[in-house]
């Protein structure tokens, strides 16, 4: 006899019991937990008698999605944790102990065994949240680090053992947080950091994520500076990514994929459309040829040290610009040392004179 046989007579007790709508909820049905636990015995004898890992893999998740069913089954009846249901529900647990590593994600959870965890899991996540508050968290991040909670709090969706495994793995990355010294600049970093480092990869967290980077790019200035800030993410979202985790949505792509490809675009569009902009340089409010002219006097009168005039009209280039000028080349500037146009000579010597009289008041 097949298991697949076997189940079917536990699904045929609990088919009456659902149809007479009598499921007890003070004492559970003698034929069914009489059924359940020989069942139980049989399948654990199966599970240690086949060798062969594809089989028992088969075995094991087909055998555990016809005892889900029927849970579900006798849950419908009175959506309550009744007798009936406790004992298919200890029946399932029992049969996964023998194999625990071995449960497939795509196994569908009992609808009982979400009622039977949601209160703890809505204390755990209260107990959390608030932790976050008091350290400073930005309530938005807090409610997008709320989703796996909420997700198994409202049951809304079909979930499986996946998506279990997945929430049982980031409440223990929560449990062992330490909010006061994580290696990070804030604790909300921190909660940005342990989210990606477990792959939870909803649309709303990615979408969090991108603003909080352009908000740390836009407060800096200059094209070389912007693309270090790139830069850093980058390598941020790099450290925190972790091989092997499996991602809270296995159907879309894992959340550091999707911010180093977004960021690698960033970085190409600063590259190619935005322009350095100068952050030290002296802004003159003469034309190139009157800046050429004043900085070749002062080279001629020896105020520089030992500097010839290419490599001085280099540092003027790069240090220096004109009236409606922000970038000019070091030969434009060469070019121009030996400039008579009486005009720059008028406006230098103006400025000189100025310059003059005043050393002469303090003297």
């Amino acid at each position: 006899m097949t298991m697949n046989t076997e189940t079917e007579y536990l699904k045929s007790i609990a088919e009456e019991i659902a149809a007479g709508k009598n499921a007890s909820t003070n004492k559970a049905n003698h034929h069914l937990a009489t059924e359940a636990k020989r069942l139980e015995a049989s399948i654990i004898h199966s599970l240690n008698s086949i060798g062969n890992f594809t089989q028992r893999d088969t075995f094991l998740f087909n055998t555990l999605s016809k005892l889900v069913n029927i849970c579900d089954l006798l849950y419908a009846a009175t959506d309550s944790l009744n007798p009936d249901v406790m004992i298919l529900m200890d029946l399932m647990t029992a049969v996964r102990q023998i194999t625990p590593d071995q449960i497939r994600p795509n196994l569908k959870l009992p609808k009982a065994f979400i009622a039977l965890y949601r209160d703890d899991w809505q204390g755990t996540w209260s107990q959390h949240s608030g932790l976050m508050r008091s350290h400073g968290v930005a309530e938005k991040l807090i409610e997008i680090a709320g989703i796996p909670f909420r997700r198994f709090t409202e049951a809304k969706h079909t979930l499986y053992w996946g998506d279990y495994t997945w929430l049982k793995g980031y409440i223990s990355k929560l449990e062992i947080m330490d909010w006061e010294s994580a290696d990070c600049n804030s604790p909300e970093e921190a909660l940005l950091s342990l989210l990606i480092g477990r792959d939870f990869n909803d649309d709303r967290f990615y979408i969090y994520c991108k603003k909080y980077v352009l908000a740390r790019t836009r407060k800096i200035s200059g094209k070389r500076q912007k693309l270090l800030e790139y830069a850093e993410c980058q390598k941020l979202v790099l450290q925190d990514t972790q091989t092997g985790v499996a991602s809270f949505d296995a159907h879309a792509n894992s959340v550091s994929t999707r911010l180093l490809k977004w960021i690698g675009e960033e970085i190409d569009f600063v590259e190619t459309h935005e322009r350095e902009k100068p952050l030290s340089k002296f802004e003159f409010k003469w034309n190139v040829e009157t800046i050429a002219f004043f900085f070749k006097l002062l080279w001629d009168h020896k105020v520089f040290g030992k500097v010839s005039l290419e490599p001085l009209s280099e540092q003027i280039a790069a240090n220096c610009s004109s009236v409606g000028k922000d970038e000019f080349q070091a030969t434009t500037i060469f070019s121009r040392f030996y400039v008579k146009d009486a005009e720059v000579l008028k406006t230098v010597e103006k400025v000189l004179s100025e310059m003059l009289e005043d050393v002469r008041r303090f003297g």
